[in-house]
C-alpha cells in the first residue's frame, strides 16, 4: 500500500489495483485537525475511485460533540455517497469513540446506501472480507 497521509494521528494508505484505502487513527484529534483529515480521506477515496475501506479505529479516542455534529452534516454525508461498496472497522478501544462513530454509522443509515459494513477485531479477518468479489 503506498501513504497518501502521515502525521502523528493519522496515516492514510491506498492501494489502486484494489481499489483500497486504509486508515490508521491514534490517539485525540479535534477541531480543524480531524477535519482537515476526513476531507482528505475523502478526497483520497474520490482521487482513487476507492471501494474498499478498512478503518483502524483502535486508538482513536473521542471525538468532541462539535466535532461529530460536523462529520455528520459533512463527513457522512460525503461517504455516503462515495464510490465505496465495503467498509471494514476495527473499533476503537475509547467507549467515548465508540459511541461518536455508532452516532455516525446510525445517520450513514439513514442514506440510500450500496455500503456493506461490518466490525473486525482481527485486521487479517477484516482485509480477507475486504477483498471478497463486490
Amino acid at each position: 500500500m503506498q501513504v497518501y497521509f502521515k502525521n502523528n494521528n493519522v496515516t492514510f494508505l491506498y492501494d489502486k489495483e484494489a481499489k483500497l484505502g486504509k486508515a490508521v487513527w491514534r490517539g485525540r484529534l479535534q477541531g480543524p485537525e480531524l477535519r482537515e483529515a476526513y476531507l482528505l480521506l475523502l478526497d483520497m477515496i474520490d482521487r482513487f475511485a476507492l471501494t474498499r475501506w478498512l478503518a483502524d479505529d483502535r486508538l482513536m479516542e473521542a471525538i468532541s460533540p462539535a466535532d461529530l455534529r460536523w462529520s455528520l452534516e459533512v463527513y457522512v454525508p460525503r461517504v455516503a455517497s462515495s464510490a465505496l461498496l465495503r467498509m471494514a472497522r476495527l473499533p476503537s478501544q475509547f467507549e467515548e469513540n465508540l459511541q461518536s462513530v455508532e452516532v455516525m454509522i446510525d445517520k450513514g443509515h439513514t442514506y440510500d446506501l450500496n455500503l456493506l459494513f461490518r466490525d473486525f477485531s482481527d485486521e487479517q479477518e477484516a482485509l480477507a472480507w475486504l477483498m471478497e468479489p463486490l
